[in-house]
């Protein structure tokens, strides 16, 4: 039994670094995305689970991420919102609409 609950936590771990890798990779990808403008900050940004409805419908051998980018630009706070797909070591972001 206590070898079960080893391999769980292994398990469990192992998909985190993984999330925490594809944000990483998610976050640079989107970033570049952005319009090149004088006075743009990116203040934050966060990872999150796509939606049970895209999921339902997801046909792709990668689980998809949300990527959340929060900027400031002559004092306006403006999130941007991608969804995040990373195959072999390269993420494909799209933006979507909130």
């Amino acid at each position: 039994m206590r070898s079960f609950a080893v391999f769980a936590v292994a398990g469990l771990l192992a998909a985190l670094c993984g999330r925490a890798e594809a944000g990483k990779t998610c976050i640079a990808s989107a970033t570049e995305t952005l319009q090149r403008i004088s006075g743009l900050v990116i203040k934050k940004s966060r990872t999150r689970p796509v939606s049970p409805a895209i999921l339902a419908t997801w046909k792709g051998q990668s689980k998809p991420i949300m990527l959340d980018v929060d900027v400031e630009m002559e004092g306006d706070l403006l999130t941007y919102s991608y969804m995040c797909v990373v195959t072999q070591g390269s993420a494909f972001v799209q933006r979507t609409m909130n």
